[in-house]
C-alpha cells in the first residue's frame, strides 16, 4: 500500500516539502555515522535486472554502504503511464529481494535536489550521497538551463556527487570551467557488462509483441508482470 503523500507540485506550504518514504530498509544499511549512500532515482516501469547490476557495480566500486532506489510520485520530464505506482513499488519489492545492500523509498518529488531535501530526514546521520545515473541524465543535469547555472552547480555538488554509467555512450565533460570546476565530483561507474539492451521500454515492447522477458527482468517481476497482465495493451505509440 502507498503512503499517503502530499502532492509534489500542489499547493501551498506542507504540501511543497520533499517527503520521502522509507518503504524497505536495506538489512545492510548507512551505519549510524556518517557512512555512504548511493541514490538510483526513476520510473521503474518496470525494475530490471539494469537497475540491480548498477546498483552492485556502485556499492562495489565506491564502497558504498547501501543505494536506495527512489520512486517518485512526479517524475521529471516522464509522464506516468503503463504500471500503476502500487504495481511499481510491488515490482521493485519482489525485485530487491536478494539484494541486501538496497532500500526502498518513495517520494514526493523527482529533482535531485528535492530528493536530497528528503532524505535529510531519513537519514539524519547524514552520509555522503553518490546519485547513480546514465550519461544522458548526466548531460542534461549539467547543460540545463537553469536561472543562475553556477549557483545550481555549486548547490548541487555540495549536496552529491554523480556516478555516471556509460550506457549507450560515454560522458564527456563540456570544455565548460563552470562544469570542470566541479570534475572531481563526476565518477565514471564501470558496468559489469553491456546493459544497452536492458530498459523498462524494452521490456515493455517485448511484452506488447509476445515476447519473453526473462532475461531482462528478475524472476520474481516477471511472474508478477504475468500473472497481472501489467502491461497487457499497452503501446509504446
Amino acid at each position: 500500500m502507498i503512503p499517503s503523500l502530499p502532492a509534489g507540485n500542489a499547493g501551498p506550504g506542507e504540501a511543497q516539502i520533499p517527503r520521502l518514504d522509507l518503504i524497505v530498509r536495506a538489512r545492510a544499511a548507512v551505519p549510524a555515522i556518517s557512512g555512504r549512500l548511493g541514490v538510483l532515482g526513476g520510473g521503474y516501469n518496470p525494475i530490471t535486472r539494469a537497475h540491480l547490476l548498477l546498483a552492485r557495480a556502485a556499492v562495489e566500486q565506491f564502497n558504498l554502504h547501501e543505494v536506495i532506489f527512489v520512486l517518485s510520485k512526479i517524475l521529471p520530464h516522464k509522464p506516468l503511464f503503463g504500471a500503476s505506482i502500487e504495481q511499481r513499488l510491488d515490482m521493485m519489492r519482489l525485485g530487491i529481494a536478494d539484494a541486501p545492500y538496497i532500500s526502498l523509498g518513495f517520494c514526493t518529488h523527482g529533482l535531485f535536489m528535492d530528493i536530497c531535501t528528503a532524505l535529510k530526514i531519513v537519514y539524519p546521520q547524514n552520509p555522503e550521497l553518490y546519485f547513480i545515473t546514465g550519461r544522458d541524465a548526466a548531460e542534461r543535469i549539467l547543460s540545463w538551463p537553469y536561472p543562475d547555472p553556477a549557483q545550481a552547480l555549486e548547490q548541487m555538488f555540495d549536496a552529491f556527487q554523480l556516478l555516471v554509467c556509460s550506457r549507450h555512450g560515454k560522458l564527456t565533460l563540456p570544455e565548460n570551467p563552470m562544469i570542470q570546476k566541479y570534475s572531481g565530483c563526476i565518477h565514471t561507474l564501470r558496468l559489469p557488462e553491456n546493459l544497452d539492451h536492458i530498459s523498462s521500454t524494452r521490456v515493455r515492447q517485448r511484452i506488447g509483441a509476445g515476447q519473453p522477458i526473462e532475461e531482462l527482468v528478475p524472476p520474481g517481476v516477471a511472474d508478477f508482470i504475468r500473472k497481472h497482465k501489467v502491461y497487457e495493451g499497452h503501446s509504446e505509440d
